[in-house]
């Protein structure tokens, strides 16, 4: 039943919208002659001056229901129908024009009375809780006031006057002179008679009274056959470039809704392509990602946060901004694959051991990447490759079994010292930062390369580290990680290995996302200060640092934000399947807008070179080895495919077959 109405709710007030449009949403241009001619401006209030943080007006009947099982213990299964129903009821019955919500509780027959007040009670402290501020309209309130109007409000709603007030004042409405509710009034705007009581109020601005709100009737035709000038707004216009209003493979699709609404009411006019993926995308996958950080800690009975550079960053900063009442102690600790695993030749038995680590730190590696990797003279190592006979563009993992044992000997020979160097850094490093404990180490993930590594350099034998990872790779039965504390917020070896394809798919783009624009940690000195690490410079272009600059602080821009709604803060839990919602739309199914934003960046896998193919797809026919190679390099193979081949086709459901054949 309940359904039901949502369903009738939605045809009638797309109807409204389609008639809308027909009859013309406001514009600067009609906005500026209709405030020209005004003396008084009347505003609406619900989808005018006040956003609800949810889809339909109704929805708050569920939060309603739910905050009163967290308060009293009790369940109301039925509540949001039983609302529904009373409100029905109560319009039927009555002969006021408007009633208020007394009136719909006394109708309420499936309740028990000691109940009711505390039913009220939640549903006016909910209506406040879920209003927020239309960007648009506040611009267009204030502009009123900057004009010297006499500003009144006029809304039909059912809720008393007290509580109106408070939504106003929340929302940074507070000058008016009058305010016209159907509930006090018992007259309604739908009727007219409400306007008449208006005109009697402000007769010597007779013809001189603008009236703003989004209902076709109700704020539009019935004000202008009572004499008004009237502008219609647009109260369900969409702001956001990759959220769907709903996506029906989301099992919780009220939240999905909330989240979506929250987002629309507060998205910015003045964000760019890379600030919109950070408010919409980034920023909610932190959200996400951190409550349930939050709750695996404190289960786990954590000691010690340390984010790791350089993905950790980020989400350092969105934990820290959500929790800042939270006293674990949390360090940023710099780190890297390369960092962390070039020391461990030293103590390699043979070159297969070193050939196994190679593979970790780059895509492909050949023997030519071996002096970036391990910080060598790139002369000296080429001079004692050519007097061992050795090749440079060998692959690493090809090297000729009787060509192993000179490489290995090659590599202990420039190396070992700097090696052993590194290692007593290392653990001089992690000592000075104190990693005792149950300590948490938190990065974007995958295969847990890090863990692996930092693992072998702890010294305190009680001192156990648990990997809290946006994703950790399906390696199960890959011995080299195993005894690892590890999990993974949307994906694991336990749970959702297809999203695990997908990030693998779009690897790039979903790191670049997290990446921070400080170089990478190549090395550890001693300093006065104690043991600090060296960087490269960065990898990144200036189209790319430009991206990471504006997409993570549009993110924690959201976080801010979502702080405020103090019903959206307290969910427990953000399920992933909403996230994996959002991040298919952006990058699964990507659009030739999305692809538009990354035209031209560069990434470096083992070597620079393009997100997308440098050719079309009439090259790729008559060069097959050369799309070949480049498509297997590619660790966005998804963007890649839609940049050649610009159709829409089911580009990951064919890179999962291959995948799997593979």
């Amino acid at each position: 039943m309940f359904g039901q109405t949502e369903k009738k709710t939605n045809i009638k007030a797309h109807i409204k919208y389609c008639c809308g449009k027909v009859m013309g949403v406001i514009s600067e241009q009609n906005l500026e002659r209709a405030f020209n001619r005004a003396e008084v401006i009347s505003f609406d209030i619900f989808d005018t001056l006040v956003k609800r943080n949810v889809a339909l007006p109704e929805h708050v009947h569920r939060l309603v229901q739910k905050e009163f099982l967290e308060q009293t213990g009790t369940e109301i299964p039925a509540y949001p129908r039983y609302r529904t129903e009373a409100e029905d009821r109560a319009r039927k019955h009555t002969d006021k024009e408007e009633i208020s919500l007394d009136d719909i509780f006394s109708f309420l027959h499936e309740i028990p009375e000691e109940w009711k007040n505390r039913l009220k009670q939640i549903e006016r402290q909910t209506e406040i809780a879920v209003c927020t501020p239309s960007p648009k309209m506040k611009a267009v309130y204030e502009k009123a006031l900057r004009d010297g109007k006499k500003i009144i409000i006029t809304s039909d709603m059912y809720l008393d006057e007290e509580t109106i007030r408070k939504i106003l004042h929340k929302c940074g409405y507070d000058t008016y002179e009058k305010l016209y509710l159907s509930s006090s009034y018992g007259l309604c705007k739908s009727r007219g008679s409400i306007y008449e009581v208006i005109q009697k109020d402000y007769a010597a601005c007779k013809g001189r009274i603008l009236h703003i709100g989004d209902n076709v009737k109700g704020d539009y035709v019935v004000p202008k056959k009572k004499g008004f000038s009237a502008l219609l707004i647009d109260g369900q216009e969409s702001s956001l470039k990759f959220w769907k209003k709903k996506d029906r493979r989301v099992e919780n699709q009220f939240l999905y809704e909330r989240l979506y609404s929250f987002l629309n009411n507060h998205a910015s006019s003045d964000y760019n392509d890379a600030m919109s993926i950070g408010y919409e995308i980034l920023g909610p996958m932190l959200f996400g990602y951190c409550k349930w950080l939050f709750e695996r800690i404190r289960v786990d009975k954590i000691d010690k946060i340390f984010f790791l550079s350089r993905e950790g960053k980020i989400i350092q900063e969105a934990f820290q901004t959500l929790y800042p009442q939270c006293d674990i102690e949390q360090t940023y600790l710099y780190v890297s694959r390369q960092a962390l695993v070039v020391p461990q030749f030293a103590h390699a038995a043979d070159f297969d051991e070193m050939a196994d680590k190679f593979q970790v730190l780059a895509n492909e590696p050949l023997v030519n990447v071996i002096p970036d990797i391990c910080g060598f003279d790139r002369e000296v190592f080429n001079e004692k490759l050519l007097s061992a006979g050795l090749d440079s563009a060998w692959k690493i993992a090809k090297v000729p079994d009787e060509k192993k044992e000179d490489l290995y000997r090659i590599i202990l020979e420039l190396g070992r010292d700097t090696f052993m160097q590194q290692e007593e850094y290392i653990v001089a490093y992690l000592k000075e930062n104190d990693v005792v404990g149950n300590v948490a180490i938190v990065d974007i993930g995958w295969s847990g390369t890090m863990q692996k590594a930092l693992q072998q350099y702890i010294i305190d034998k009680d001192t156990k580290l648990y990997g809290y990872y946006l994703g950790v790779r399906n390696i199960k039965d890959d011995d080299y990680y195993a005894g690892l504390l590890r999990n993974g917020y949307l994906f694991d070896a336990r749970c959702n290995e297809n999203f695990n394809l997908v990030m693998r798919f779009t690897a790039e783009i979903i790191e670049m996302l997290f990446l921070n624009a400080a170089g990478s940690v190549l090395r550890y000195t001693a300093s006065e200060e104690g043991i600090v690490p060296v960087l490269n410079g960065t990898e990144f272009g200036r189209a790319e640092m430009q991206f990471i600059k504006a997409v993570q602080p549009a993110a924690l821009n959201f976080l801010n934000l979502i702080k405020k709604d103090e019903l959206l803060k307290r969910e427990t839990e953000i399920p992933t399947d909403i996230i994996e919602s959002i991040y298919y739309c952006f990058a699964v199914q990507p659009s030739h807008f999305t692809l538009k934003i990354f035209e031209g960046f560069r990434v470096r896998n083992g070597k620079v070179k393009n997100i997308y193919p440098e050719y079309g797809f009439f090259y790729c026919l008559f060069h097959p080895s050369r799309f070949y190679r480049d498509f297997r390099e590619s660790a966005c193979k998804i963007f890649f495919l839609k940049k050649l081949f610009r159709v829409k086709l089911p580009y990951f459901a064919v890179l999962k077959i291959f995948y799997r054949l593979l």
